[in-house]
Formats: structure tokens, sequence, C-alpha cells
């Protein structure tokens, strides 16, 4: 008989301790019998040590153990990515979304630490980071005594590769040059709603920038709706009433838009991994969250299927050269391919070469003062090979790997689209 264990929060018996606690073991059982992720992360050495502690007796491990041990997740997905068990299999096991199941609950009591909330609510920290403050939040974050004093309140380990705020947000940028649209003609080849991401808007606008340049040279009209993070931060702390109000609000607003036959883009692969995976279990409007994930594409994903229908320009005017080509975890996770390591290699003068690895970021977790030592760790073997052959460029779809990656060679990677433009020859638009 096929099992059920509870993924919704919508289901009564997802918020039951004493089911969730029967759910643990019985996944964590065939984990422990089974073990091909014992490499992958942290969270699967720990658990099968206290496995062996208790002599795989798993009626003898406590909740407090698993606690523990599920402290080392910051959900790649890779687990499920490799797992033989998922669903349609009789186990149905999902690691993944059974920890952040335990994480919702355990918040739900406990409830999350105000250094927690000020990192998770990236739109509210956006704000206040940025604009008229961004000159000198850059400047307490670079400079050493004051990096200590907020690392109390944060959590985020002071050595960590923290992000740059700008005077002016990529969504201040869109409007103030385009208006309501970008418009290259009367006739566009197709129809785009961006949803930027928080990270994108508030620390790195130069990416959106470059994806509005390449979606100008092909003729994509282009809207900016209002909208709100992707809600993944929030989930990373366990705030669930916080992720589900993001949700709701971004599922309103995309929706409408995809009524007018508007496709929906990001230029992040945790972006587009949460919309197409996480919305519809966040979601209140079961349909809304359908309708809205089946129009959400990862930037690469969607060029390459302009590409597929012929509508893609091919006139790229400068080589690359040697691109060391970061797969990011959440792209993985969405079993798509690698789309664009695909669309990188019909550039002329160009070869890709693919490191399939985690960063060891994914959000929080990467950069907190419990785990960051842990996190580049975790992402030596990813730094490791973006090293080799002395790329051109170092390239990730991922703005919150480059940060890691950075650290772990010396060299920050620049994103996807920005090469894609270079590509084209299309300066970045200031």
């Amino acid at each position: 008989m096929t099992n059920a264990p509870a993924y919704d929060p919508k289901e009564t018996r997802y918020w039951d301790k004493a089911d969730l606690f029967t759910e643990q073991k019985r996944q964590y059982k065939v984990c422990d019998d089974c073990r091909l992720c014992w490499n992958l992360c942290p969270t699967f050495p720990a658990l099968f040590e206290t496995s062996e502690k208790h002599e795989h007796n798993f009626d003898k491990i406590t909740t407090q153990e698993l606690d523990g041990i599920e402290q080392f997740c910051f959900q790649c997905k890779l687990c499920w990515v490799v797992c033989p068990y998922t669903s349609p299999h009789e186990y149905n096991l999902d690691v993944p979304r059974l920890i952040q199941r335990s994480k919702f609950v355990r918040a739900k009591d406990a409830g999350v630490g105000i250094g927690k909330k000020l990192v998770g609510d990236q739109d509210r920290l956006g704000k206040m980071a940025g604009g008229m403050m961004a000159p000198l939040t850059n400047l307490a974050n670079s400079f050493g005594p004051a990096r200590a004093m907020s690392s109390v309140v944060t959590g985020v380990h002071p050595k960590a590769n923290l992000p740059r705020f700008h005077a002016e947000s990529f969504e201040g940028w869109f409007k103030k040059r385009h208006g309501a649209a970008m418009k290259p003609s009367a006739s566009p080849v197709k129809k785009v709603a961006f949803f930027a991401s928080c990270t994108v808007n508030y620390n790195n606008p130069e990416i959106g920038r470059a994806c509005m340049a390449i979606f100008e040279h092909n003729n994509v009209e282009v809207v900016m709706p209002e909208q709100q993070c992707c809600g993944m931060p929030m989930m990373d702390i366990g705030d669930h009433a916080g992720a589900r109000k993001k949700t709701d609000f971004n599922l309103r607003r995309l929706s409408a838009l995809v009524d007018q036959g508007y496709d929906i883009v990001t230029p992040g692969p945790t972006c587009s991994y949460t919309a197409k995976n996480e919305w519809e279990e966040m979601s209140s409007d079961l349909a809304l969250a359908r309708k809205v994930s089946e129009r959400m594409f990862e930037m690469g994903q969607y060029l390459v299927q302009l590409a597929r229908e012929k509508v893609l320009l091919r006139d790229f005017k400068v080589e690359l050269g040697q691109v060391n080509f970061h797969v990011a975890c959440h792209t993985r996770a969405q079993a798509m391919g690698n789309p664009t390591a695909r669309l990188l290699g019909i550039i002329p003068g160009t070869t890709v070469t693919s490191v399939e690895a985690c960063s060891g970021h994914d959000g929080v977790w990467g950069v907190s003062k419990q785990y960051f030592p842990l996190a580049l760790k975790v992402g030596k073997k990813l730094y490791d090979n973006m090293k080799e052959g002395d790329a051109a460029e170092l390239v990730t779809d991922c703005p919150l790997a480059a940060r890691h990656i950075e650290i772990g060679t010396g060299r920050r990677p620049v994103h996807s689209s920005q090469v894609i433009a270079k590509a084209y020859g299309l300066a970045d638009s200031k």
C-alpha cells in the first residue's frame, strides 16, 4: 500500500506532532537502510551516526535527536534529486519536504527569533538597508566591529560574504526607464511578466538589467508586476504564516497577467523552484497556484524555449571562451535538464564545462554563525572544480551561490544573463 505522508500545511494532520514523529522515523529508516545520500550534506551522516548509536532501532531515537539532525538541512533538495524512493514509489520519500514540515511545526510552538525574522523577510530588509541607507549599510557591512555587533542580532557569521545594497532597486530602475512596460515593438514575439527575485531587486540589479537587454534585443515585451519575495527565506526560518502571505500576494498579481497571455520569467532558480513546487502547498488557492506554476520559467529555461520556437536571435558578436558553469541545486531539483549550459553552448567560440555540485549557501543556513564554516566545507568540491582550467568566465544562475564561490575561488561568478548579454554585444544599461 502506498504511503500518504502529510505534506500539505492545509491538512490538519500536517501539524500533528505524533504523526510527524511517526513519519520521520519511517522515512529515516529507509534512508538508514539505503545510505545513497551519505555524502550530499551533513544531515545524513548525523542521521546515520545517531542510528548506529541506537543499533538502528528507530524506536529508541527521540524527537530532540531528530531536531538536532534536521538543523543540518539547508534545503538544497539534492537528496530528493537522487533518491530512488520518491513518489510514485510506494515508500513516497521526500526528506526536504519532511524537514520543512518539522521546521514549521517546531516554529509554531517555539516561535521565530527576531534575528531570523529580520534576515528572513527580505522585502523589509531590502527597503530598510537600501535606498538612502545603502551607502551606510554597505559601509557597516564592510567594517569589522560593525559586522561583529550585527552578528549578535542577526546570527550571520562575521566572515560571510554579504550582499551589497543600492540606492536604486531594479524595480525603481525599470519603472524610471520603461514605465509600465518595456515594449521593443508594436508586435513582440512574446510577453513576459518579470519576477525579479528579492536578490536581484535589492542586491544585484545588474542581473535584471542584463535580462532586460536580452529581452529587448529579442523583441520580448516585459512588464514588472508588483511583487514580493517568493517566500523561500521565510520557509527557511519556519515562518509559515509569513511565507503564505507572500505567496498569496504574488499569486493574485501574477495570475492576472497569466490571464492576459504573459509568461512569468525569473532569473533565480530558487524562485522558479518555489513557485512550481512550494506555492501549491503554501497558497490558500490551489487552482491559482497551479495556473501560475504552469507558466513560470527560469530565465535560461525560457531562452532555450525561445530558441526551440526559432524566435531567439543568434546574432552573437562576442566569443566567451572557456566557461565553467555552476548548475544550481534548485535547477536540478526542477528536473528540467541543464538549459542554460545548452544555451551558452550555441554561442560561437564558447566551450562550456558544467559543474554539478552544491555551493553550501542555500539561503540563511549557509551564512549563519553556527554553520558558515561547515557550509564552506560542503561547497569545497564545487569551488575546486570551478577553478579548473583557468576559465575565462565563471558563471552561475544563482546569485547566492556566487557569494560562496567567490570565497572558495577568489573570483565572483557572473550571472548567466550577464554573459549572454555580453555575447550579444549589449551594454549593461544604466
